[in-house]
């Protein structure tokens, strides 16, 4: 910036502290905003397409706390198995379905679900099933991959025709249809 014949600069340096401080207030304020905004996550469920018969998943987005991955994992799992609250969507989970433990560890999710999510359905309720889990529980960068279990033990396969669910499963490249 020029000086002027007095020595003395501008008007614009004597406002050159004030819009530093201005711009560091609002940073708090909107940290401090951010921290009292609720979390989110995403939660999957079914939507049929009646006119060819297949089903996809959709997302809805569920509250839920800050803090470690099991937590926000956990508070997403239970979102699933309450149910889409919405009538143009559903969820191929049975019910009585009851989460049992939830644990992120080496870049896996493992859930754990009580006998019930094993029962009943066909191919297409065992596709929805499992891919509603996939969805919701690799939603995490600290989780690309989820390990179901039944009653605290690795089952090999689902259902009668053997959905495989003996390694960690992780999301397809394209979003699945069932």
């Amino acid at each position: 910036m020029a000086r002027r014949r007095d020595g003395s600069r501008g008007r614009r340096s004597s406002w050159l502290p004030l819009i530093f401080a201005l711009a560091a207030v609002a940073a708090v304020i909107a940290s401090r905003v951010a921290l009292h905004r609720p979390a989110e996550v995403e939660v999957f469920f079914v939507r049929v397409d009646t006119a060819h018969h297949k089903g996809s998943l959709e997302a809805v987005r569920r509250p839920a706390p800050r803090g470690p991955v099991d937590a926000r994992l956990d508070a997403a799992l239970r979102g699933l198995l309450a149910g889409p609250g919405r009538r143009d969507l559903f969820t191929e989970i049975p019910p009585g379905t009851t989460l049992l433990g939830v644990r992120v560890e080496g870049g896996t999710a493992t859930v754990n679900f009580s006998k019930n999510y094993a029962s009943g359905g066909g191919s297409s309720s065992m596709l929805g099933r499992v891919w509603q889990v996939v969805y919701t529980a690799t939603q995490f960068p600290a989780a690309p991959a989820v390990q179901i279990l039944i009653e605290g033990r690795r089952v090999e396969s689902l259902g009668g025709e053997g959905l495989l669910l003996g390694a960690p499963l992780r999301r397809p490249a394209s979003p699945p249809s069932f």
